[in-house]
């Protein structure tokens, strides 16, 4: 039975990063937990204090019950008592009523929890009992008080509910963000090398290696990172060998050949009329096959190599010029090119010759293929901080099925396209590897009225480093 991989196990090299990930949200949640009911335990008694109004009206009836005692009047104030929106009473030592009304026996019990005016009310109790010192005249002795059962709807618990959860949610955000900056880098920054050496692998450097910024006490990050080398250290030989392979094959191939093209120079010198055709074919098939290495050898350059660029500051006029003085030269009577551009010239930041390489292999495909007689057309324009060109020709196009696989290396269309004319299926992909090189993508259609559209978007100024 295949074993499932959708969930890691808590075993092996990752069971110490999970009880590092577990530890981390454990103690972030603890971290919120007491810290919350820690600031909660200290501004709670200020924000459960009656506000200043509050206390100010309360004070006010204990100078209305002073004026009562005052005057000896109790029965002014046993009525005044009653007339009040709170339940209240004037009490002495003995927490007996001095105007004889009668309290409540749930009254009576809360005045063993009778607080102070200033003192919190605490959110336990919704109608607690306030206790504000009186000084009489009629009895010296006695030590009065104004008790006063405070209304639900005054108590400050009624709009605490909404700070606490302010204060939780603060503190939970504060919490997080800590532990969460705490987290980022313990995790964020090993992945940000293997990052950057995955790109710089990707982008050709080879001798990229990423264990040395790891240390052996993260050793889920720093085993990695070894296995990212060794799979470096192994790309890196596989494509030594592959271009020792290349080099050594190539070599191999040319040094036959050089013998062959002296052998049929010495020939042609000795060779009768009749003999002539046949040398001339032999010396043809000679110079297909050097031209095949050359291309095999390009093409390998560019898609495996690391290679630097040189941008240097030109323009789309001057890069015209070049072109088309080469390439109207390799023309015939009947094939004509037309480029079309915009009236003020195009600065260029890159690297020309990629770019001039890459131009002449289109226009060379399309006089190969487009027929002896044909037109190609080529206009430029610049949009957006980007070159656009495009190179349209007036032959028979190719199969839309095979558009797709246009720019594949050793792809040929010669069904499609006058398979007289040969070809090895490399110019196309070379363009295509010199144009991503420069930062650029290439593309290619059928014209609704005939004939090759190829397309190509590249930036004007070129940003190096560029992965190949």
């Amino acid at each position: 039975m295949k074993q499932s991989t959708k969930y890691l196990p808590f075993t092996g090299l990752f069971s110490r990063l999970q009880v590092k990930l577990f530890s981390y949200f454990a103690v972030s949640l603890l971290a919120i937990l007491l810290i919350a009911t820690a600031i909660e335990s200290v501004v709670l008694n200020q924000l459960l204090t009656l506000p200043a109004s509050t206390q100010a009206h309360l004070q006010k009836l204990a100078n209305e019950a002073k004026a009562f005692l005052n005057k000896n009047d109790i029965e002014g104030l046993a009525k005044w008592e009653s007339e009040q929106d709170f339940t209240l009473y004037i009490l002495d030592k003995d927490q007996k009523s001095v105007s004889h009304r009668e309290m409540h026996p749930h009254f009576v019990f809360k005045l063993q929890y009778m607080r102070q005016l200033q003192q919190p009310m605490g959110d336990r109790v919704r109608k607690p009992l306030i206790g504000i010192p009186l000084s009489d005249s009629f009895n010296s002795d006695a030590a009065l008080t104004l008790v006063v059962q405070l209304n639900a709807d005054l108590h400050p618990a009624q709009q605490l509910s909404g700070s606490l959860w302010l204060i939780r949610t603060l503190v939970g955000i504060t919490v997080l963000f800590l532990f969460s900056s705490l987290l980022g880098r313990y995790l964020i920054r090993p992945l940000t090398h293997l990052q950057m050496g995955t790109k710089a692998l990707a982008g050709g450097e080879l001798t990229t290696r990423i264990a040395h910024h790891f240390s052996v006490k993260e050793p889920e990050f720093y085993h990695l990172a070894t296995e990212f080398d060794y799979m470096a250290e192994q790309l890196q030989n596989s494509m030594q060998n592959q271009e020792r392979l290349l080099r050594d094959v190539s070599h191999e191939l040319r040094t036959p050949l050089a013998r062959q093209e002296i052998a049929l120079h010495l020939l042609e010198k000795q060779a009768t009329a009749q003999q002539m055709p046949l040398i001339s074919r032999f010396k043809e098939q000679n110079e297909q096959m050097a031209k095949l290495i050359d291309s095999i050898l390009n093409f390998s350059r560019l898609n495996n190599a690391n290679i630097t660029l040189n941008p240097t500051h030109s323009s789309i006029g001057s890069l015209r010029a070049g072109v088309l003085r080469d390439i109207e030269f390799e023309a015939t009577e009947k094939q004509t090119i037309n480029w079309n551009g915009p009236n003020e010239d195009i600065p260029l930041y890159t690297d020309t010759s990629y770019l001039i390489s890459a131009i002449e292999n289109i226009l060379r495909n399309a006089l190969k293929y487009a027929g002896r007689e044909c037109h190609i057309e080529v206009s430029s324009m610049a949009l957006d901080g980007r070159l656009k060109l495009e190179f349209q020709d007036d032959g028979p196009g190719i199969d839309e099925d095979k558009l797709i696989t246009l720019f594949n290396p050793f792809t040929r269309m010669d069904e499609a396209r006058h398979s007289s004319q040969g070809g090895y299926g490399l110019g196309l992909a070379i363009v295509k590897q010199s144009i991503k090189l420069l930062g650029g993508e290439v593309c290619a259609r059928n014209c609704k009225g005939g004939g090759l559209c190829i397309s190509m978007s590249l930036p004007l100024k070129l940003k190096c480093p560029l992965p190949v």
